[in-house]
């Protein structure tokens, strides 16, 4: 029952540094969002390393399957928050590679491979 908590609180810190990533992000403190990925993978490797194995030869009781029902909607609300984070961060992404296009950088930054820039023929 101990490791069970200890999961379910692995799972909060997840959930609240999900929560601070979004908020990091939000006001593009970039330094301090990237402060936050070691603890994050710290996390999530520790509730993959938890996740039970598969037992056949368990007996669902009512009480099982509620405690189960709730941290699966833990995991989910974990599992959202981090895709809203993502979508965050691909949104970004975007804006800045198209203030670089607009700026004419996108070009430069293609042909900078090639010979192109230097005027020369392969």
């Amino acid at each position: 029952m101990e490791e069970r908590n200890t999961t379910a609180y692995e799972l909060d810190a997840l959930h609240e540094l999900l929560e601070r990533e979004f908020e990091f992000l939000k006001s593009q403190d970039f330094d301090q969002f990237e402060g936050l990925q070691k603890r994050k993978q710290e996390l999530l490797d520790f509730l993959i390393a938890s996740a039970p194995e598969h037992n056949k030869n368990l007996q669902p009781t009512p009480e099982a399957i509620e405690e189960n029902e709730a941290f699966s909607a833990k995991v989910l609300m974990c599992q959202n928050l981090h895709k809203r984070n993502e979508i965050l961060i691909n949104q970004k992404l975007t804006a800045i590679q198209e203030a670089l296009a607009s700026l004419g950088h996108g070009t430069q930054i293609e042909k900078s491979g090639t010979y192109e820039h230097l005027k020369k023929k392969t």
